[in-house]
Order: structure tokens, then sequence, then C-alpha cells
């Protein structure tokens, strides 16, 4: 009887498995219906999203519009990842709150792009970067100038989700946790055809593959891989900064051997209009001086500290280093060794502010003292941070928003103005900013550049007004210092600070009578009248100075932050007098550089720009340093002049090269390549941007400047502040 059953119990069990088999396979059909319904919702919402800012920022659908489409697959199927494996409920809230996360940053990248005229930082989300109030009315004048473009990044997403939700087309089941097999799978298929599709667009400058795998500009970045996977690759390269590997590009290693001998009539073809820095005539029969011609360096033996650094990083920028030839001095170096320094960064200004009538001292200083031809103050990923850190440190600013600023006040920096002023002649360097001192981390930064420093809210009394008046600023300011027998001292200007009309910007405002009869648009006028107060601010100051007796050894130095990009490129066509070219003449404005010591105009036509005024600066006072470590060049070194744009255009004195068409113009008289250029020159240029762009990042990053001081014994010493400043906040 017993053997009689067991065929009955075997097909039990045999049913009973194949029911658990079921089962399961019927688990595994629902999660991947589920994670492909959840991955659809998001995909859906970020190609719209992409979409919808695409159009807005550049006007219209381009052939890389379609790689950015692909971009939004793996995002969406990585988001579908936290509302799968909770329960329905916590995945509808997890679903709402990701919706609105994705809305809102959508919104931030379209205020701050019309704001700022630049793409959007994740690097930005720090409480040190901004006080977002302070830019309240910029804020409301960007909504209610793009009011179409944020209702339809808002509303049609939450009105489809409340739909589907209403419809119960949505489903927010959970997925069984074993079965996370199903949604990763997914999401790394996505990864391979993105990676596919990358490699489909090619490997040149500036595609998908290029702003992946090696340098990410927000310029391109955002019109070719999309507002999200920028975020994504910004994000990587902030948690897992750049290795060495890579530095076998460098190519021979340069040695310096020795100065080379002096020739007595050894003299520059620069132009100094038959006068020196006093003025006194040169007489033919005065024996010609003999000029050091030794090179800007110190003793630095890089290939020995690269052979003995444990650290690859490090030593692989000894390495980068070691590469460089250093310019060498000239007759300009030491022209001001002694003279008081005031040196600036002016908010918002450019040539275009620069009027005979309306501001009569800006046209003094552009037209006496040193007069550069080409001076071009290249736009940036960031705005007024990173403008003052070009000027600054002769730096690239690689990483995005003020995150480079703040590094300024974390690192050593030897060759900052303060630090050296203060090392070389025992003085307290001073900065002044008319703005809360503590934005953008000023209240870290300044110290660290050997400042001490006073803004609004540490020292500065000022009228309280936005923007508040440069004017107030010097007349507060210079009783601290204009009677010392040597001063060196920062500001960093707000006057000119956008949004140029007569309601919100109170320096406009004041200004108004002096431009309102000019045939102009409100925003030119308002741009105008603000910089008037900076020029009211200047007359003072050089008035100041003579009063005192000793503006003929006091030198002005400054430039502007960044374009005036609270203008359209139109308003801006407006005050140039015809339609700008946007690649380069954008940007070419002017650098003050000024002194009552100098008589007769020295006119200069080499290219330069921001990133050559610190290492200029440091060959005209006299100071030791090294050439090799700032990323800009001395403007009267016999080197080539080098202008590079944030998009890696190019002008030297031979060539203009716009990245963005690939278009090259030469600039000889036939517009034709000289009969002695390299075949290669074009691509050694580029080869050379990258090389300085790769290595300021790293000298960023890992406070390179530091293992300088160590090695030469530089100490350089702590100015006390009348405030306590919070280092916490700041995070490497």
């Amino acid at each position: 009887m017993k053997d009689s059953f067991e065929p009955e119990f075997e097909d039990l069990d045999f049913n009973l498995n194949m029911g658990l088999e079921q089962e399961k396979k019927a688990t595994v059909v629902k999660g991947l219906l589920y994670s492909l319904e959840r991955f659809i919702l998001f995909s859906i919402m970020l190609i719209y999203l992409e979409t919808v800012f695409h159009i807005w920022s550049f006007k219209g659908l381009t052939l890389n519009y379609f790689a950015k489409l692909v971009m939004c697959f793996p995002t969406a199927a990585f988001l579908s990842l936290f509302v799968l494996f909770f329960k329905k409920k916590a995945n509808k809230v997890i679903t709402w709150v990701l919706t609105g996360i994705l809305l809102l940053y959508y919104v931030v990248n379209v205020l701050y792009h019309a704001i700022f005229q630049v793409f959007f930082s994740i690097s930005f989300i720090s409480k040190n970067n901004a006080k977002v109030t302070q830019y309240y009315r910029e804020i409301i004048q960007g909504i209610i100038d793009n009011w179409l473009v944020l209702l339809l990044i808002i509303v049609i997403p939450v009105a489809v989700l409340i739909t589907l939700n209403k419809l119960t087309v949505y489903r927010y089941e959970q997925v069984k946790l074993r079965h996370c097999f199903v949604p990763v799978t997914l999401l790394a298929l996505t990864i391979v055809i993105e990676g596919f599709v990358i490699l489909a667009f090619g490997k040149d400058s500036f595609s998908p593959y290029d702003l992946c795998v090696n340098e990410n500009i927000s310029e391109f970045s955002y019109e070719k891989l999309g507002v999200l996977a920028t975020a994504e690759i910004e994000f990587k390269n902030l948690i897992m900064p750049d290795s060495a590997k890579g530095d076998d590009e460098l190519g021979d290693v340069w040695v310096y051997t020795g100065p080379e001998e002096v020739s007595s009539n050894d003299v520059s073809g620069a132009d100094v209009s038959g006068s020196d820095v006093s003025g006194a005539d040169v007489s033919e029969s005065d024996p010609v001086p003999v000029i050091d011609r030794s090179p800007n360096m110190l003793d630095i033996d890089f290939v020995s500290l690269a052979e003995n650094e444990p650290d690859e990083f490090i030593a692989g920028i000894h390495e980068y280093m070691s590469t460089l030839e250093p310019t060498k001095k000239n007759e300009y170096t030491g022209m001001f060794e002694g003279f008081n320094l005031i040196f600036m960064t002016a908010e918002g200004f450019s040539s275009i502010a620069v009027d005979e009538e309306i501001t009569p001292t800006l046209y003094r200083l552009t037209h006496e003292g040193f007069v550069f031809n080409n001076f071009y103050n290249a736009r940036s990923g960031g705005s007024t941070s990173d403008g003052e850190f070009v000027c600054s440190t002769s730096l690239y600013p690689m990483r995005g928003g003020a995150t480079n600023f703040k590094a300024v006040g974390q690192n050593d920096m030897p060759f900052a103005l303060g630090n050296l002023f203060n090392m070389k002649y025992g003085i307290t360097s001073r900065a002044y900013h008319d703005n809360d001192f503590q934005y953008y981390g000023r209240d870290i930064t300044y110290p660290g550049m050997g400042y001490y420093y006073q803004g609004v809210g540490n020292g500065l009394e000022i009228e309280k007004h936005w923007p508040a008046s440069d004017l107030q600023m010097f007349e507060a300011s210079m009783p601290e210092y204009v009677d010392d027998d040597l001063f060196n001292v920062y500001y960093m200007t707000v006057s000119g600070h956008l949004n140029y009309n007569f309601t919100g910007n109170w320096c406009a405002k004041i200004n108004r009578e002096a431009v309102q009869d000019l045939p102009l648009s409100e925003p030119c006028q308002a741009y105008l009248a603000c910089q008037k107060e900076l020029d009211k601010g200047l007359e003072y100051m050089i008035k100041t100075l003579e009063e005192k007796g000793i503006a003929d050894r006091t030198v002005i130095c400054f430039t502007g932050d960044h374009w005036p990009y609270g203008l359209s490129n139109e308003e801006f066509s407006e005050l140039l007098g015809h339609e700008v070219e946007e690649n380069f003449e954008l940007y070419k404005s002017n650098l003050i550089l000024w002194s009552g010591a100098i008589k007769e105009p020295i006119v200069i036509d080499k290219p330069m720009c921001s990133m050559d005024i610190l290492p200029t600066l440091l060959n005209l006072f006299g100071f030791d340093y090294d050439s090799r470590l700032l990323m800009g060049q001395d403007i009267f070194s016999d080197e080539e002049g080098f202008v590079a744009m944030w998009n890696r255009s190019i002008i030297t004195e031979t060539l203009m090269y716009n990245s963005q068409t690939g278009d090259v113009v030469y600039l000889t008289e036939d517009g034709e390549p000289p009969a002695d250029l390299p075949e290669d020159y074009l691509e050694s240029l580029k080869k050379k941007l990258s090389l300085k762009r790769k290595y300021s990042e790293r000298i960023v990053n890992y406070d390179y400047y530091k293992y300088i001081d160590d090695y030469l014994g530089i100490e350089i010493p702590v100015v006390e502040q009348n405030y306590t400043p919070d280092y916490s906040k700041f995070s490497k």
C-alpha cells in the first residue's frame, strides 16, 4: 500500500515546485515591469526638462541635442533605484521628492544663467559661496524675464505626475530587494549604450567623449551632455580629483644651466617714448644701461624634487615645472621697486565704461601710464570670484563656482601680493570690499593672501545701499594707510554691479543726471551711471595721492572681474558702436597700470589677459619669484603673448584661433601664416593651454605651493584680523 501512494506524493512535490518556480518568475517579471515603469517615467521627465532647457539656452535644437538625450537614460535608471525597494507609500513620497529636487535644479540653472550668463556649477551649493538673499532683486527680475520657461519646467511635469496618479497608471509597488539585479542590469545596459553613443561622436576636442573623460567645460558640456550629466561629472571630479597619470605627454625636460652673458646693448624694442619713468630726457651721449636678462626664477631643482617625492601627484607637478622655461628679466624689472601699490578688481568694468565726458578719470587712466591695446578679460566658468582668482593668482580657475577662490584661503600663497609685500618690507597689507565681508568666503581668502581685511560688517563703515558706493569705500579707507611710509592695498569694488536700471541700482540712480540725455537704452545709460560712481572714487583717490605728494611713487592697477554680463550682447553692441564679435571682442577690455611717475604713455601692443597681471606686477616691483610657477607671464618679457579663453580659444601675436568654429585668423598683413611658422604651431598652443589648465587645477587641489615654501624655507607671516576667521566652514 505504501508504495502505491509514493507517486502521488512525488506529483504533489513536483506541482509545488512548479508553483514556486512560476511564482518566482512572476515576481521577477513584476520587478522588471515596475523597474521599466519607473525608468520610463524618469526618462520622459529628464528628456522633457533637457529639451526645454536646451531650446531656451541654445535657441533651438542641434545635433548635440540627440547625444544628451541618451545621457538621460543612465540617470533615469539610477533614479529609479530609489523608488523600487520601499513600501508603496514610501516609494510615492520619494518619487515626489526626487521630482521636486529635479525641477528645482533646472529652475536654479535657468535663473543662474539668466543672471550671470554662465552655467551653474554644483560647487556653488555651499554656505560660503554666496548669500542668495543679496541677489533677491536679480532673482525677481530673472523670474519676470523668464516666466514662461520656468512655468514649462515646473507645471508640465507636476501635472503629468498628478494625472498618472489619478488614473492609477503609475504604480508604486515594492520590488523585492533580492531582485535588485533587474534594475541594476537595466542601469548597466543604459551605461553601455551611452558609452557607444559617446564614442560615435568621436574623440575630438569638445566632443562628448572629451568632455566626459578629459576636461569638462560647462560652456560645451551643457550643450552636448546636458544639465544633469554635467552635474554628475562635476560631482565625480569633486570627490575624485584627477590622477597624475598621463604626464608622459610633457616631452623633453628643460634644465636651467646658468645665466646667459648680459650684453651692454641688449635692449627691448618696446616703445618708451624717449623718457624714463621720471620723465627725464635720455641723452644719446649717455651710455646704454646694462639690462639684466637673467631668468625670473628661484633656486628650485624640480628634477630632483620629482625624483625624491613619494606622492605621485606632487611628483607629477614637479616634473611639469621642470619642463618650463622661465621668462627673463627686462628693462622694466624693478621699475616700481619700493613704490606703493593700490591693486583692485573692479566689478563689471569694461572698456565700454570709458567715456571722456561721463567717466573722465577712467578715460585719463586708460590713456596715461601703460596703455595696453590688446588686453582681454577672458571669460571664466564663474563670475566675480573667478575674476579675482585669476588676477590675484595667475592660475586658471578650473573648479566650479567660488571653489577656486576659497582655496586661496586654505593654501600657501607665497606669490600673492599681500604676502610678498609683508615679507619683503615688514608692512601689513590691507584689503577692502564694500559688500558683506564674508561674501564668497573673502573673510578667509584675503587673510590667506596676506591682507588685513575690512568689509561691510567688520570695520568698513559706509552707507547701506545696493550696490554700495566705491567713492564712499575709498573715502572711508584711504585715511587708514595713505600716510604710511609704504603701503600695499587691495580693493574689490561693487558699484558697477548689475542689474542695470534706475530703480533697483542705487549707484545708477544717483548718477542718472549725468547720462539721461545720452541716446542710449536704459540698461546702457544705467551701466555708465553706476560705473561713474567708480570714476568718482578714482578721482578722489588720485586727488588724495597728489595732495599727499605720493602720486609719483604710487601705482594703481586694475581691470574688471568679468565682462558686464548684466548687459545683453545687443546692449553691449549699443555702447560699443557696432555689433560685438562674441568669441573675442566681447572680452576685450582695459588694464589700468598707472603711476604719477610715468610722464608719457608707454604703449604695449602685445596681446595679454588677466592671467598676466600678477607676474607683470612681480617683475615691475622687483620681487624675487619663479615665473614657472605661474600660468601667466610678465608682459614685458620676450615671450610671445598668449591669451586663452575659457572655451580654449587662443590669441597670440601670430593668430586668433576660435575653438567653437575651428577658424584660424593669422594676424599678418596678408592674412597668411608666416613662412617660418612651424607646422605644429597651433597644436603646440593647444597642448600648452591644456597643460596649463591641468596643472593649475593640481596646484590648487594639492596645495602645491606649500611644498615649494617648505623646500625654500619660506615662512608666510600670519596677519591678525579684527575678527576670528572660521576655517571650519571650508572643506578641501
